[in-house]
């Protein structure tokens, strides 16, 4: 540990409510500080902070009653009381168990607690636990001593009747524990139906929890009752408030005369949208021609939601809340109303409609030399899909397309994007993560009855590149504005994580980078993934490299994109989609037009942050969702394909096993009991385990040949065994 390091690790201890003063020995084994010259470093750190240790008992500073547990179980540890203590959050393990994700990242690891020591916790509470493992031990561990918050109000799963009362199996397997429902609560569920259940009391002494049945979603086995299921899971609002759906019904697509004269009239211009087969709201249109001197001209158009939705009506306020449309395999959770997604805001073809424009000038070495932003009308030429646009683009001419009328455009828009992607991006660093991405497809019933790799086409290519010089451009210019305004931040690898990256990919003989003690640039990704393209271990270094990557993140002030290699970068082309476009739009219209005062200014400084934070959280939760639902088709279609052969690769190591991946990207487990021929060692530097009598290696990365065990979907878990 560095003292820079050790410095802001204490200052922040030092902040924690609930830090109680320590000795010297607890805070550097708290810190898991054995060396010699690191504890001297804590001791500098301390003195040069001007912070004393404890050095007789004093008496530890109370936390405020909540949900606390009993007395007679906070004293089952009271000659341990002077022990440190963390909050953090709960994970909770199907086998009883669970880990505390610490608030800070003082410990190298998560902090275990034994099912006898979690009182009452469930997965996703925030709680206080104390230490309890010695200092020094390799793991540390702990107990409860404070249920801060509830992590569940509500929970989601499958009612069971018993004579007089009945139970609730929570479809979340890391709930340990079946809710309890009097009959009288039981609102006339039946056997097999999937129930929303509020807890009406908690226990603290290993109890079942008590709760109601305030909504019956339909019997487990009825088609999108599992998905849906997922989305009440994650407390996601199916329906918009009456309030919210009346302003949406008052709104009208019709461009009045008064609106057109303030906007710039481009409907007698060829633009056009590309979208997917489904897609229903179209939020962005593009356009292209060239000058006489060579450059391009580019023009993204994108639906100008803010004309429509105004700053703190109710169809603001739910769209802030949601945060984002959730799009899943059958259905989409859209953020604003569909009459205004679908019809008002959306880009349909032959229909005026109100956009917010910006036009870029492009030379030939994809630098944007000049551009203009500005409020329009268009009025959209052709709905195009990517597969017609790679069709014309791609195909061999030998079937009639509907898109022949654009082939001018569309060939420069496919010569603009190669010049934008090579010459603008990849010169500069940015790095490129191509994953395949499994595209499920379901029959009347909801099976999964195909799981497929969904094919990337270079139309996809040429809106991606499009969107990305577009938001980049946007980003620079609200840079130069004298106000806070919404930007996407991708901060640079984590040190830890790339330092153990490093080690992995040395040791097949790769190298990211020439110095090791310095953060790699993008060209330095690049060179690597040049390296292991073709190579057995491609796949996995690509999914490591991808981990040490932070998320990128919404935040009221600019950092830059270390992924792209972009200085400057926002989220514009999806206001549709998208609480961060829209109130990027909403605050540029404002500075265009020279409204941002006072109140504008000072309703941005206060909020600005707060926004910016809630939008990254609604992301992550639909990712989530997004998730979670892939993994339960995925476990479905499994179980048509159970003690079936396939082969995979090594894509991930752990203590109980390894995973292995397979074509199509479902992922199964193969778990070291199952391993019978050998005991087998689990080497984590290395990530693989090796037989301690035959030697026999499995490696990330290795190909293998599988059988399918075990398919269960209410844990969502796949099970392979080897057939070696």
């Amino acid at each position: 540990m560095k003292t820079k390091e050790c410095k802001q690790i204490v200052k922040r201890l030092m902040k924690e409510r609930l830090y109680q003063q320590m000795t010297f020995d607890q805070l550097a084994a708290f810190m898991d500080l054995s060396k010699k010259k690191d504890r001297q470093m804590l001791n500098h750190v301390l003195k040069e902070l001007n912070i004393k240790t404890k050095e007789g008992k004093e008496p530890t500073r109370p936390a405020k009653d909540r949900n606390r547990p009993s007395n007679d179980e906070r004293r089952r540890s009271s000659s341990n009381n002077d022990s440190p203590k963390v909050e953090g959050v709960l994970r909770g393990n199907q086998r009883g168990f669970g880990f505390v994700i610490p608030d800070y990242s003082i410990f190298s690891e998560d902090i275990y607690i034994h099912e006898k020591n979690l009182y009452g916790a469930l997965d996703m509470d925030k709680v206080s636990v104390r230490i309890i493992s010695e200092p020094g031990e390799k793991r540390p561990e702990g107990e409860v001593v404070e249920i801060i918050e509830r992590g569940h109000k509500k929970i989601i799963g499958r009612y069971e009747k018993g004579k007089g009362f009945g139970f609730v199996i929570p479809d979340n397997d890391r709930l340990c524990k079946d809710i309890f429902i009097p009959e009288r609560r039981g609102n006339m569920a039946k056997t097999g139906d999937k129930v929303v259940t509020e807890i009406r009391s908690w226990s603290d002494r290993g109890k079942n929890p008590e709760g109601e049945i305030i909504e019956i979603l339909g019997n487990q086995h009825e088609a999108g009752i599992d998905i849906l299921s997922v989305l009440k899971e994650y407390d996601i609002p199916m329906e918009f408030s009456a309030e919210v759906e009346k302003q949406a019904e008052r709104l009208t697509a019709k461009v009045t005369d008064i609106e057109l004269e303030k906007r710039r009239d481009l409907r007698d211009e060829i633009i056009f949208t590309i979208d997917g087969d489904d897609a229903k709201d179209y939020d962005d249109a593009v356009s292209i021609r060239k000058k006489d001197n060579g450059h391009f001209v580019l023009g993204v158009h994108i639906a100008d939601v803010s004309h429509y939705v105004k700053q703190g009506d109710a169809i603001d306020q739910s769209a802030l809340e949601r945060g984002t449309s959730v799009y899943v395999i059958d259905r989409v959770v859209p953020m604003l109303p569909f009459n205004l997604s679908n019809d008002v805001c959306s880009l349909v073809p032959d229909k005026d409609r109100l956009t917010f424009s910006c036009e870029m000038e492009i030379d030939g070495n994809g630098k944007v030399v000049d551009y203009s932003i500005f409020k329009s009308v268009i009025c959209s030429k052709s709905r195009m899909t990517y597969g017609l646009v790679a069709d014309l683009l791609e195909g061999d001419g030998s079937h009639p397309n509907r898109l022949q009328p654009f082939k001018k455009e569309l060939n420069m828009m496919n010569e603009l994007h190669e010049i934008l992607r090579v010459k603008r991006r990849l010169n500069r660093g940015a790095i490129n993560f191509d994953f395949p991405e499994a595209k499920i497809t379901l029959d009347k019933t909801g099976f999964p009855d195909q799981i497929t790799i969904e094919e990337r086409l270079v139309s996809h290519k040429i809106i991606e590149e499009f969107m990305l010089v577009c938001n980049e451009t946007i980003a620079e210019h609200v840079s130069k504005l004298d106000a806070p305004f919404i930007f996407r931040n991708h901060p640079e690898p984590h040190p830890e994580k790339l330092s153990a990256f490093r080690t992995f990919i040395n040791r097949y003989g790769f190298k990211l980078g020439k110095n090791d003690d310095q953060i790699p640039t993008g060209e330095d990704f690049q060179q690597l993934v040049k390296d292991i393209h073709g190579k057995n271990e491609e796949r996995v270094i690509t999914l490591l490299m991808l981990r040490t990557m932070q998320q990128a993140v919404y935040e009221g002030h600019n950092l830059g994109h270390y992924a792209l290699g972009a200085s400057f970068y926002t989220h514009f082309t999806s206001p549709i989609r998208r609480y961060p476009d829209l109130f990027v739009h909403r605050y540029l219209a404002k500075a265009i037009f020279g409204k941002i005062n006072k109140r504008a200014m000072d309703y941005l400084e206060a909020n600005i942050e707060s926004v910016a934070s809630h939008a990254s959280e609604t992301e992550r939760q639909a990712e989530n969702i997004e998730r979670e639902i892939t993994k339960l088709k995925m476990t479905e279609y499994m179980t048509r394909h159970l003690g079936e052969e396939f082969t995979g690769r090594i894509s991930g190591v752990t203590s109980f096993g390894f995973f292995v991946e397979l074509e199509n990207t479902i992922e199964g487990l193969v778990r070291l009991q199952d391993l019978k021929d050998d005991f087998y060692n689990y080497d984590p530097e290395l990530h693989q385990h090796i037989g301690e009598h035959r030697g026999k290696i499995f490696r990330l990365g290795q190909e293998i040949r599988i059988k399918v065990a075990k398919a269960d979907i209410s844990a969502k878990q796949i099970d392979f065994v080897p057939m070696d």
